[in-house]
């Protein structure tokens, strides 16, 4: 190989470095502006809750507080009924979470293992069930509840919201079952374990990361459910955090104050939810993709 071919294969390899970086601090870039996009509104809700009200009502732009003080947040936890829509929130998304992963897990696990007829079109029937959007189900359910005495009832939100989380849920635990093999089943049953037992102690065990999945996934559909909620649940002791915040805006005025300090402390379970499993729930997506 002579000189100048020598140079030509430097050149090029430095030319190969130089779009490699580049591509490298382009993606760098993207990621960044994503990221701002992303977060800025959380910075914005979470600046605004810790201002004064003199400085939110005075019509002008600040990017930083200039005093921080906790009075909407005094104001919102100690002259409102906010703490008491927390709680109505956290025991109907707890009640639907669990309701959900017994459900969503004995369907999943009767389509995979057991002979069922049609079993892979009852499956993938579920997932269509879930496309219909909660105004068009919840009409005819208020009616349904209402002779059932389930209106103004946890009991009666929770089996309504449930039928937003189910179908989802169950095309999600039959995917995740499928990737469980069955050989390891059936060697218990050869040593004497029946279908509960291996099913507890087997198949249960392996599909945590699909039951954190559902259990996250079906906990979000329930905290910032506002149509199900709003249309079922007309004491206003019951009402949840997206209604009860709906309340705060009156006819000629908008408490922008307990809105937005309402809604960083709304941010905050689901953000911790996900925070600590998100392990899981990603192991969970990518088993069952």
């Amino acid at each position: 190989m002579s000189v100048v071919d020598d140079i030509i294969g430097t050149g090029e390899a430095v030319d190969w470095d130089r779009r490699k970086k580049l591509k490298r601090y382009s993606l760098y870039g993207l990621l960044v502006a994503m990221s701002i996009v992303y977060f800025f509104p959380i910075y914005w809700m979470a600046k605004s809750a810790l201002q004064p009200r003199s400085e939110l009502y005075s019509g002008e732009v600040f990017y930083l507080p200039n005093e921080v003080t906790l009075e909407n947040f005094n104001a919102l936890l100690f002259d409102s009924q906010f703490l008491r829509f927390y709680l109505n929130s956290i025991i109907v998304a707890i009640g639907v979470m669990a309701v959900t992963i017994i459900t969503s897990t004995l369907a999943g696990y009767a389509l995979t293992r057991l002979e069922l007829p049609f079993k892979k079109q009852i499956a993938q029937t579920t997932i269509f069930s879930y496309m219909y959007p909660p105004i068009l189900l919840v009409m005819p359910m208020f009616l349904l509840w209402f002779s059932l005495r389930l209106t103004n009832t946890y009991v009666g939100l929770i089996l309504a919201q449930s039928a937003l989380t189910v179908p989802f849920s169950v095309w999600l635990m039959w995917q995740f079952f499928q990737t469980i093999p069955i050989s390891l089943e059936e060697s218990a049953w050869m040593y004497g374990a029946g279908r509960m037992q291996s099913f507890f102690g087997i198949a249960l065990p392996m599909a945590k990361p699909g039951l954190v999945a559902v259990a996250i996934f079906s906990f979000a559909v329930s905290w910032n459910d506002f149509t199900m909620a709003n249309i079922l649940m007309q004491d206003p002791s019951l009402r949840t955090l997206p209604v009860g915040v709906l309340f705060f805006t009156e006819s000629n005025a908008v408490d922008w104050g307990a809105i937005l300090s309402a809604s960083a402390l709304i941010a905050v379970p689901p953000l911790l939810l996900v925070y600590f499993l998100q392990r899981y729930l990603l192991r969970g997506f990518q088993l069952a993709n």
